[in-house]
């Protein structure tokens, strides 16, 4: 059990790091992308920043839903130290996304880029919380 959930919070973070870095990739080399969910009247950086928010949302809830099944699982309470050198790069990439943001062309590509930055800080820092709290629960030294 303790291998698939920390395989899962390492894949869950990697989704994040992932995502972050693939937009940041789209944008700055001006690449072409397919939307999975289309949005009417939303322009190609609208479309591309509503987007990455969803996958951020949803992969944050799955990280918690992931500590809260684990923490049934799992009673032992445990303490939590935020790492924050994990938080290094999603931060540099949400700073370029508020650069982005700012830089934008019309007042809601500004705010929806902007709000897309922060949603990605944040879900990062969600991610990295719950893979920390999910290699706290299950130590080299548990057996189960």
């Amino acid at each position: 059990m303790n291998a698939l959930a920390k395989g899962l919070a390492v894949f869950i973070n990697l989704c994040t790091y992932g995502v972050g870095i693939a937009v940041a990739a789209i944008k700055l080399f001006k690449m072409n992308y397919i939307a999975v969910f289309i949005v009417p009247n939303f322009n190609y950086n609208e479309s591309l920043f509503f987007n990455m928010s969803l996958f951020c949302v949803a992969s944050a809830l799955l990280g918690v839903v992931l500590v809260m099944l684990l923490g049934d699982y799992n009673r032992s309470g445990v303490t939590v130290e935020f790492p924050i050198i994990w938080a290094i790069i999603p931060a540099a990439i949400g700073v370029l996304f508020l650069y982005f943001g700012i830089t934008g062309a019309a007042a809601r590509e500004i705010a929806i880029m902007i709000v897309s930055a922060l949603i990605y800080m944040c879900s990062a820092a969600v991610n990295i919380y719950t893979g920390t709290k999910v290699f706290t629960m299950f130590k080299k030294n548990n057996k189960e």
